[in-house]
């Protein structure tokens, strides 16, 4: 028996009724069309999608937020009157790039948490940045040593004008003692008047025949830093260290200027195979190289060309530059190689057994010649930790972090504004030597393998010297909240 059903419905099967969506009356009266909610894959998706998104926007106003806090906190003290010859408060930023990872990540922290609070304030800066491990230690040490040596000088320069001065009383006794002359009252008049023209010549300004001038006291006055001026040297300048690295290698600089030799212990001729790969000797450049055996070659020609008795002349040298270094096929615009970090000059184990030298064992606050700015290490210290979670396994953790950076924005500003409202402490050597220690649970297991096996200074404990330590201070954030 044929069946009744249609075979084009059996192909096409069973159709499926869409539900109907919500509707009002009054919709239907304008036109509007029944509304229906999205199904539930799509309402996963836009649920967890908005709120991806809403938890970045809102974490990224509330960093907003704290800068301008902070910023706010600290702008009062830019808008104080400053004499025109005075350069105000200097700070040095030392930044160092997190292990296995881009100096720029370091610098983001710089940039948008720190630098604000110390702009607002009005604090001036000096950044110093690096790309791999020893130029903070070896510029802060320089920077002590030269320091040192500018001291010695002057103290030789005071002994040497000491000498001569009692080497000249001792003659003006002698030539006194056999010339014994009473000068009369003309005689004192006549030198007398030619001490006032000597000192009326020596302030004559032509400035003062000009009729009406503006004559102001501090326009003679010479232009000094705001450092300079303060009796307390914790109130001077300041130091900021971003990253455990940074202040590890600040740390050794500071013991080994301190502590360390003037001059490297190796000399030229005794060198070893290590000290010549830390401090290569500058090679001849491949340009002086072509330009020598083109001269010998020159002569040589000419030489055989020429009669015995006449003189060969070389031909006169006109290539430029450019020529040069086209010839020796080397690109002007190659970077130059950088410098090679020079070694230390002490090591820390031999910390204890060194002595303190004699520029810096007074008590007496040890200040710049020029300046008057007191030393480096006198200037309280401030340890910006630089959290940095790397690896495809901490990816959660990752996740976590970042909806959380307002936190650390918090941390950072509240620190930047303890440097700059001079919030100082002692240094205490038990726990101030291992700030930011925690930041080293972040650095991969594999890179700190590394540096153990190739002796890394990053991976090994922080030693000082109770003599260094007690010269340093620091800036505690958590002086802010007791006030």
């Amino acid at each position: 028996m044929p069946s009744s059903e249609n075979p084009a419905s059996l192909q096409d099967g069973p159709k499926v009724l869409k539900k109907p969506g919500y509707s009002n009356p009054a919709f239907k009266a304008m036109g509007i069309p029944s509304l229906r909610l999205p199904s539930r894959n799509w309402m996963i998706f836009w649920t967890v999608l908005t709120v991806s998104v809403s938890g970045i926007v809102y974490d990224k106003q509330q960093q907003k937020k704290i800068v301008k806090k902070w910023c706010e906190t600290v702008q009062p003290l830019s808008e104080e009157k400053f004499p025109v010859n005075e350069v105000p408060r200097k700070v040095t930023v030392f930044v160092a790039p997190p292990p296995s990872d881009y100096l720029d990540t370091s610098m983001s922290v710089w940039r948008r948490f720190i630098k604000p609070v110390l702009y607002s304030s009005g604090v001036d800066y000096e950044v110093f940045t690096e790309e791999k491990q020893g130029p903070i230690r070896a510029e802060v040490a320089e920077r002590i040593r030269e320091l040192r040596r500018e001291l010695i000088k002057h103290e030789e320069e005071l002994k040497h004008l000491e000498d001569e001065r009692k080497i000249w009383s001792r003659c003006k006794r002698v030539l006194s003692s056999k010339f014994k002359h009473t000068r009369s009252s003309e005689e004192l008049d006549q030198e007398m008047e030619k001490v006032a023209a000597e000192k009326f010549k020596a302030e004559f300004d032509y400035k003062n025949l000009l009729g009406v001038y503006y004559k102001s006291k501090n326009r003679s006055s010479k232009v000094v830093a705001e450092d300079a001026l303060v009796s307390n040297p914790e109130m001077a300048g300041g130091v900021i260290c971003i990253g455990r690295g940074a202040y590890k290698e600040y740390i050794e600089g500071v013991h080994e200027g301190i502590l360390g030799p003037l001059e490297p212990a190796t000399t030229t001729s005794t060198r070893t195979e290590a000290d010549l790969e830390e401090t290569p000797a500058l090679p001849e450049t491949l340009s002086e190289v072509v330009q020598t055996e083109e001269i010998d070659k020159n002569s040589n020609e000419g030489s055989e060309n020429s009669t015995p008795g006449a003189e060969a002349v070389p031909p006169p040298h006109e290539n430029t530059e450019d020529e040069n270094l086209k010839d020796a096929n080397v690109d002007p615009e190659t970077p130059a190689k950088p410098k090679p970090v020079p070694k230390p000059y002490i090591s820390p184990k031999d910390y204890q057994s060194a002595d303190l030298p004699q520029e810096f064992s007074s008590p007496n606050v040890v200040r710049d010649l020029g300046t008057g700015v007191p030393a480096l290490f006198y200037q309280p210290i401030l340890v910006i930790p630089m959290p940095n979670l790397v690896g495809f396994l901490n990816i959660p953790e990752r996740i976590y972090r970042y909806y959380r950076k307002r936190y650390l924005a918090e941390e950072y500003c509240k620190a930047a504004a303890s440097c700059v409202l001079q919030k100082v402490r002692p240094f205490d050597s038990t726990n101030d030597l291992n700030a930011a220690k925690t930041e080293e649970n972040d650095w991969p297991k594999k890179w700190v393998q590394q540096g153990m096996e190739k002796d890394s200074p990053w991976v090994q404990e922080l030693q000082g010297d109770h003599r260094v330590l007690e010269k340093l201070s620091v800036y505690d954030p958590l002086l802010i909240e007791k006030e």
